[in-house]
């Protein structure tokens, strides 16, 4: 009788692909999340980072100990060195380097907002729709174990029917969290102001939490700061089921302030990022409940969950039509406040802009 001899080792049985990945922008955002988040991550390599600004790129790639930086993305990727990139640029970059990384089949990672325009926005769904690539928004919020927490709440039918929301997304602004980016404040980059870069994140958990928005009246103003952008915005909604909401944005709130409020038929949810907290109180005074918020996301955040949808082909949390239709809402606001009149979604061509 032969014998065999079983050769093991240390990885048999144990996924082992790694996705190299390429940072493209080197600002806080990238700094400070993208890169060190990559580079955590057991099952992804950080080979690359582009900026425009040569010297930047440089001090960041030895900061962080990668290995090339690249002054043009589109260099970057004919080299083809990256499965995947995260775009970490100003809003109005956010088009061309995401649909050129798509057409040469590179996995993408995209900051929020999607873009600037609902026209670019569809071009890189389109982009998206014939590629072999995955393509991501990094709506983060989704993410947070707070709204986890409150989505399987709301799904669990604890409260019973909504119909009322009130959601406030609020800080003190851009500048303690990037102050080298003037860009935040700077409409033609930005596409924006408070609205457009917080109030995306309150945009697409409502569409998250509570389904499609179906017309909206929305005021914007600048009533703090010295800019052209607005720093404040504020809308009440309708929601496809009939509920109804309101949305409040703010970049000059110090200490921050996001919060949700959900009426239902059989009791209240209030949500606090800040805290971190989730506490229901039931109806016909029957008792309250401090809901337990995990420490970390199920997913394991958004970085970990563009890994694994880019090792696998899964569809990601938040696609591009997601990140398009939070877009939307934020377009509907703009367009409400000039117009002075509702807006209802979808918006018309000429209210895309």
């Amino acid at each position: 009788m032969s014998s065999e001899i079983m050769i093991a080792s240390e990885t048999e049985g144990v996924e082992t692909d790694t996705l190299s990945v390429a940072v493209i922008g080197t600002g806080a955002i990238a700094q400070r999340l993208h890169i060190p988040a990559y580079q955590r991550h057991d099952r992804a390599e950080v080979v690359a980072v582009c900026d425009v600004e040569e010297q930047k790129a440089a001090a960041v790639a030895e900061e962080h100990g990668v290995g090339e930086y690249y002054t043009d993305y589109a260099a970057l990727l004919n080299d083809g060195i990256a499965d995947a990139i995260s775009v970490c640029l100003p809003n109005h970059l956010h088009r061309d380097v995401v649909v050129a990384a798509l057409e040469r089949d590179v996995h993408v990672l995209c900051e929020k907002p999607i873009s600037t325009s609902l026209a670019e926005a569809d071009e890189m769904v389109a982009a998206a729709d014939v590629s072999e690539a995955i393509f991501m928004v990094d709506q983060t919020e989704r993410f947070n174990p707070v709204y986890e927490k409150t989505k399987e709440i709301l799904e669990k039918g604890i409260v019973g029917d909504v119909h009322n929301v009130r959601s406030r997304f609020s800080h003190p602004g851009p500048e303690g969290w990037s102050p080298r980016s003037a860009w935040f404040t700077d409409a033609d980059a930005s596409g924006g102001g408070a609205l457009i870069d917080i109030g995306i994140h309150n945009a697409d958990l409502l569409n998250y939490l509570f389904g499609s928005v179906t017309e909206l009246m929305g005021y914007s103003d600048t009533l703090s700061m010295d800019t052209e952008v607005e720093d404040t915005s504020v809308a009440v909604l309708r929601f496809a089921d009939g509920a109804l909401g309101t949305f409040e944005t703010a970049w000059r709130t110090d200490p921050e302030s996001i919060r949700m409020q959900i009426i239902g038929e059989e009791g209240v949810v209030y949500v606090d990022k800040v805290e971190p907290s989730v506490r229901v109180e039931f109806g016909d005074n029957s008792g309250e409940l401090d809901v337990p918020v995990p420490d970390r996301s199920r997913h394991g955040g958004p970085i970990s969950h563009f890994i694994a949808c880019a090792l696998t082909g899964e569809e990601p949390t938040v696609t591009g039509r997601d990140g398009r239709k939070a877009l939307e809402i934020v377009m509907g606001v703009y367009q409400s406040s000039k117009s002075r009149r509702a807006a209802e979604l979808p918006l018309s061509r000429e209210g895309s802009r």
